[in-house]
């Protein structure tokens, strides 16, 4: 039996056999985003879903520069003007970025330049830029944060099994499958359609991707030397830690194999995969 309650620009599929709900946005941060929740009744589903859907738009009012409204757009475009005092919880993710900015040895840089010239005040909790033309990019650390946070909200509804997806590159699978022992993810490669290159069985574990496709391609700058990365490559990271997964995975793939070998070092919990297309 199926069905569907509308939620914003969203909706959610209930289904009765297995007991599993579909939840799925068209377009939240540059991407789809999709859920499926797991052993739990039409009206906790709807109510977890709001939680959810809420907690996506609040976030993506927060950290996506491409919205003009956002805080971290404001700070782009006042910071060099003026220091900009910003709000507990984006103080706390800028540490944060630059906790790991220091761990990858400039290699995971939110500013694609100098994160130097990134002015932290922590006495007001001001930001500023010291060079003109600097911005804040928080692409490769928002989807794992997000995911870090609607975790929290599953936890909250004693939510065992679930998986989630942001547009095939940030994913994590809780729990299991209800017919196996895990969520099972296959990579696909994007220059030879309907070919997979690898697969992974996640069980509260992250996975993020990142590379170049036919469509997409350079997208991923190394900070130090402002060399697009190209090639058919992708890098896969998994990790128990989904926001860390999602660092990695744009660090990684930006770095050289001595940078690899060397940050790898730095985090020995991470299980990292490279497909050369």
């Amino acid at each position: 039996m199926l069905r569907m309650n509308e939620i914003e620009s969203g909706y959610i599929y209930h289904y009765e056999s297995p007991i599993m709900s579909h939840g799925s946005l068209g377009h939240i941060m540059g991407t789809r985003f999709d859920i499926l929740i797991m052993d739990k009744s039409r009206e906790e589903t709807e109510s977890i879903w709001k939680r959810i859907v809420d907690e996506l738009m609040r976030l993506n009012k927060m950290l996506n520069r491409f919205d003009p409204e956002s805080e971290v757009a404001n700070v782009n475009r006042n910071a060099w003007i003026h220091p900009v005092k910003i709000d507990d919880e984006l103080w706390s993710i800028l540490l944060d970025c630059r906790k790991y900015y220091h761990k990858t040895c400039g290699m995971f840089d939110i500013t694609l330049r100098d994160f130097s010239a990134l002015a932290l005040s922590p006495l007001n909790k001001n930001v500023s830029f010291k060079q003109k033309g600097l911005y804040i990019d928080l692409g490769g650390y928002a989807k794992g944060y997000t995911l870090k946070r609607l975790l929290e909200i599953l936890h909250s509804y004693h939510v065992d099994n679930a998986f989630i997806d942001f547009g095939n590159s940030a994913i994590y699978g809780l729990g299991h499958h209800p017919y196996g022992d895990s969520w099972k993810v296959s990579i696909s490669n994007p220059y030879l359609k309907g070919v997979s290159v690898g697969e992974f069985k996640l069980t509260n574990t992250a996975l993020s991707t990142s590379g170049n496709t036919p469509d997409y391609c350079g997208h991923i700058v190394n900070p130090h030397s402002g060399e697009k990365k190209r090639g058919e490559i992708i890098i896969c990271i998994e990790s128990d830690d989904p926001l860390e997964a999602e660092v990695l995975s744009t660090t990684m793939m930006a770095s050289d194999h001595l940078q690899r070998e060397y940050i790898i070092n730095k985090f020995k919990s991470i299980k990292m995969k490279e497909f050369n297309l």
